[in-house]
């Protein structure tokens, strides 16, 4: 590798990392949109809120899939960087809500839509949704104090 970058690399890195940030809040999205599906099939039980659930979960999860994928192959190209404990418990968590979104998703599939959501159903999406708000706070990385550092307590007045 040399030293220069032109700049369609640069060009290429940023579209990259902008894939990736479009990827990762999407399945999270879909997910918590699945438990609002959940709930207004619990308030109203209307078929329709049950069908929208399945469908959620199935797009949470093949986009979950390929923001996994992306972050494996980031990991991986980086090279020689050593993850933190935040990182393995973020990782952990995201596979884990994953795989209570494929078992949710087979469960629906395997009974009637309308028996299924619930209880067995909204508990395991609201377990999901849960997972995920742990893991974004684990993942959200360390915040700078940078400019408290600079600053005496006669600044700050």
């Amino acid at each position: 590798m040399s030293a220069i970058r032109c700049e369609d690399e640069d060009l290429t890195l940023h579209a990259r990392d902008s894939l990736y940030f479009s990827l990762v809040p999407l399945p999270a999205v879909l997910l918590g949109a699945a438990l609002v599906s959940d709930v207004l099939y619990w308030l109203t039980a209307a078929a329709i809120y049950a069908r929208a659930s399945e469908w959620l979960l199935a797009a949470g999860l093949s986009s979950g899939a390929l923001a996994a994928a992306e972050g494996l192959i980031r990991y991986v190209a980086a090279g020689g960087v050593r993850p933190s404990r935040a990182c393995w418990m973020h990782v952990t968590g995201n596979l884990l809500a994953l795989l209570f979104s494929a078992s949710n998703l087979v469960y629906r599939l395997n009974q009637d839509a309308t028996s299924a959501v619930v209880p067995a159903g909204i508990t395991l999406t609201a377990i999901v949704v849960c997972l995920l708000i742990v893991t974004a706070y684990l993942g959200r990385g360390p915040v700078s104090d940078a400019p408290f550092d600079e600053a005496d307590d006669w600044d700050l007045i």
